[in-house]
């Protein structure tokens, strides 16, 4: 998840941008095109920045896809105890 990480803040920028997501300001960024500094999410959101609408969508992409992860995990957990619990009977 993202929440208390850095962040970047173009120079003219009303938004703040992960680092790590697949946004076209971000992608800038890091190719050396358009210069950003970084503070953390907490700072920016103190400043009157908000999220950009594409590390928004991001972010809630990697939220549902968590959630399916934690379902997932839940199934498997409960499937290997049910095994232990049949070798332990059996």
């Amino acid at each position: 998840m993202h929440k208390g990480e850095e962040v970047f803040i173009t120079k003219t920028g009303k938004f703040y941008h992960y680092i790590d997501d697949d946004c076209p300001t971000t992608s800038r960024i890091l190719k050396g095109t358009t210069t950003a500094k970084t503070l953390k999410e907490e700072e920016a959101l103190q400043q009157g920045y908000t999220l950009c609408k594409h590390c928004e969508k991001e972010y809630k992409a990697d939220l549902a896809d968590r959630k399916g992860c934690g379902s997932a995990a839940i199934m498997f957990i409960g499937v290997c105890v049910g095994f232990v619990h049949y070798l332990v009977v059996v």
